[in-house]
């Protein structure tokens, strides 16, 4: 994609957390964030009869730019924000703040924008202010629709149908997998762009309605990738380890968290070689390819999620690539 506005970008730094870095973790103000997010919510009810709104920022404040102007549902947008001293920059997107990070001059700002799989097409503003100069600007972003396609597979019975006791089960993992996405947002360990966690063919596309037994399930919220058992996983980029379990669903499964609200999930692993709470470097190996939980052979189940929202990974690698010096 080309950006609407043309601006130099690079990464964070790892590991060492800079003092901007320690700044953006910092907690901001209730008060004038509760108002701030007040007014946003306004805009929500009011997008639909706005005028078309400009995607480059007057002159008078910062330089904001996105990637594009649109995206489909289950797709992200690269924000760009230039030109700016101020550490308290907000950017507000579908009622959340947008973690911005610094590139290594500090004179550049970035973050993503995601819609959800499930998002409902339409328009949708994005607020950024910038409290010390008293600069505040709209701007709006569409959603489109996207058709998928179907994927029908059949599987064992008992790998589709859990008795009361798998039941029981799938409910206690589902809570500690939920219980990550509302914790706060950790300083950011990425950098740069994401890659593949194996470099094979991709044989399960994502947001494909999924038909498994003849019956309608979840709609794919990740990238199958074919892989032979026993073969490396690798991290797509730098970040901490906040789950690893054998899920009865998902089977091994390792979950980092890249900070700036970014996780990666590695599901149906033959091994496990990380555990919780461990710092691993982009590239390093976290286990290695399986067929373990819900799967029909080996492969690797690998998905993100922005901000809470599930997005194609495939998205994220190529718009990180910009972030690359």
């Amino acid at each position: 994609m080309k950006p609407v506005s043309a601006n130099g970008a690079a990464a964070s730094k790892r590991r060492a957390i800079r003092p901007s870095a320690a700044r953006w973790a910092s907690e901001r103000p209730k008060g004038r964030q509760a108002s701030f997010t007040k007014r946003v919510s306004a805009v929500f009810l009011m997008a639909l009869s706005l005028a078309a709104m400009p995607f480059e920022s007057r002159s008078s404040g910062p330089d904001v730019s996105f990637s594009s102007d649109a995206m489909v549902r289950g797709g992200l947008i690269l924000l760009r924000v230039q030109g700016c001293e101020s550490d308290d920059v907000q950017v507000v997107w579908m009622g959340k703040e947008i973690p911005l990070v610094r590139d290594r001059e500090g004179t550049l700002r970035h973050g993503f924008l995601a819609a959800d799989l499930n998002r409902e097409p339409g328009v949708y503003p994005v607020a950024v202010r910038d409290p010390s100069s008293g600069f505040e600007k709209y701007f709006e972003l569409r959603v489109n629709d996207r058709d998928y396609g179907v994927r029908k597979i059949r599987l064992p019975r008992a790998k589709v149908e859990p008795d009361e006791a798998s039941l029981r089960r799938v409910k206690a993992e589902a809570l500690a997998v939920n219980a990550l996405w509302k914790a706060e947002c950790r300083p950011p360990e990425w950098e740069g762009s994401f890659w593949m966690p194996v470099n094979n063919e991709i044989v399960g596309a994502f947001g494909q309605r999924s038909i498994i037994n003849k019956k309608k399930r979840s709609p794919h919220t990740g990238v199958d990738i074919r892989g032979k058992t026993g073969a490396p996983v690798r991290v797509s980029n730098s970040g901490t380890v906040v789950l690893a379990a054998d899920h009865f669903f998902t089977g091994k499964s390792v979950y980092v968290d890249h900070g700036s609200c970014i996780f990666s999930m590695y599901f149906h692993l033959d091994q496990i070689r990380v555990e919780e709470g461990e710092q691993i470097e982009k590239g390093g190996i976290l286990g290695s390819v399986g067929a373990t939980g819900r799967a029909a052979g080996p492969h690797l189940h690998w998905g993100v999620q922005i901000n809470g929202a599930r997005v194609n990974p495939l998205m994220l690698i190529e718009l990180s690539r910009e972030l690359d010096p």
